[in-house]
């Protein structure tokens, strides 16, 4: 009898073992001009759900009585990798992502596509919003684009590349890796009840006190940077802030504010009479304040001056939002908006940028599904920090009581 029940307890700890924790690591779908690549461990995911599950039975239970549970990968047709790769090729536009998978049954794959009312498009592909989907060879290629899905497919059937999870992931739910030749530059992703962290730093802690210490301040946006993050966000923004401009770091906060905006149009009445019409409507107009320190503002303000940034007014308009002021002082020049003056605030002596959500923001997005509004509406801050070469992020969510991977 103890033989037996020995054999069926290996037995559930073999199978509990190949469940969930035994992993195929070799990538397979990641072609060779892969220059960022997105991981995701399904099988610690996996484990996750089910933990948080079992600590919030009741949810589920809510959950299904307003509507069952979504899709996922099981009911499309698709096999479940081991570790979900998605991945940008060198040279295409930041927009432009791509995933591959496996297809285990065609035919449930076809229908799930017209159930989810796809638009076929030509040569096995098919379209919906800003999703590609194209069937080629046993595999599924899927992508915000479908411009590189030939070159995918070759890439693959090709087998390029030899990459193991091991390289890019290291016991994390998942992964961002910056792949340039023989270097890789590796952000662990780690999913938390109520926030996300993306990080390099071996001491996140301290960034965590930073953020502990400003997290309460009211305004809308803060930030502190050095000036090579200064040209780093600057690139971001296709401007072009060279060291000539001599400013060592940079700080800046905002504010978000609803205010009434006339618009002033003519028309006719029955006579041609040319008549005014003025109209009013609410737009957002933030108030804010930069403080650029340098050693020589007078340099900064000529750089500015032959970018012509600073007009006649005395205005800065590389800044979008107008009005606003240049004032030159010993150490600094600071750009302020006019109509409600804001304080800056003390300086941290770290690289950080925090972005609080405000629900001005939700109200002036218009495109976005009722599920994208719902997790934006649920996100309380963005926060990023840097020193020399550790990097910290996170997405701080409100604590509802519902877990993040139980979804929304």
């Amino acid at each position: 009898m103890k033989k037996y029940i020995a054999l069926i307890l290996f037995l559930i700890a073999a199978t509990v073992y190949f469940v969930f924790y035994h992993q195929d690591k070799a990538l397979r779908f990641v072609p060779e001009n892969t220059d960022i690549l997105i991981l995701v461990d399904m099988k610690k995911g996996t484990r996750q759900y089910i933990s948080e599950i079992l600590g919030h039975p009741s949810l589920i239970m809510e959950k299904n009585k307003a509507g069952g549970a979504p899709a996922s990968l099981k009911d499309t047709g698709l096999k479940i990798p081991d570790f979900l790769q998605i991945f940008h090729l060198q040279g295409s536009p930041f927009s432009h992502w791509y995933s591959v998978f496996e297809i285990k049954d065609e035919q449930k794959l076809l229908n799930y596509v017209k159930r989810q009312e796809f638009i076929s498009t030509e040569n096995n592909t098919f379209k919906k919003d800003f999703i590609f989907l194209k069937i080629s060879d046993g595999n599924c290629l899927i992508g915000t684009s479908g411009s590189a899905f030939e070159s995918v497919a070759i890439s693959i059937r090709s087998g390029e590349t030899d990459y193991q999870a091991s390289s890019f992931i290291d016991r994390s739910i998942g992964s961002i890796s910056f792949i340039s030749g023989p270097r890789t530059r590796n952000f662990s992703v780690d999913l938390h009840e109520h926030d996300i962290e993306i990080k390099n730093s071996f001491h996140p802690e301290n960034f965590s006190q930073i953020l502990s210490g400003i997290e309460n301040r009211t305004s809308f946006f803060s930030a502190e940077t050095d000036a090579r993050n200064i040209r780093d966000i600057a690139r971001l923004f296709n401007i072009d802030f060279t060291e000539t401009a001599g400013v060592e770091y940079v700080q800046a906060t905002a504010q978000l504010k609803q205010v009434n905006d006339t618009i002033i149009t003519y028309g006719y009445d029955d006579h041609f009479n040319e008549i005014e019409k003025k109209s009013v409507q609410k737009i957002l107009q933030p108030d804010y304040a930069f403080a650029l320190h340098s050693a020589d503002p007078e340099k900064a303000i000529r750089y500015f001056q032959e970018k012509k940034w600073i007009n006649d007014r005395n205005q800065f308009t590389a800044i979008p939002f107008q009005p606003n002021t240049v004032v030159k002082n010993k150490k600094s020049v600071e750009i302020m908006s006019v109509r409600n003056p804001v304080k800056l605030p003390s300086k941290v002596g770290t690289n950080y940028i925090i972005i609080k959500n405000n629900p001005l923001l939700l109200s002036e997005w218009k495109t976005g599904s009722p599920v994208e509004k719902k997790i934006i509406s649920q996100l309380e801050c963005f926060f990023y920090a840097n020193r020399n070469h550790e990097y910290y992020v996170k997405l701080q969510f409100k604590k509802e009581k519902r877990p993040l991977i139980l979804g929304p």
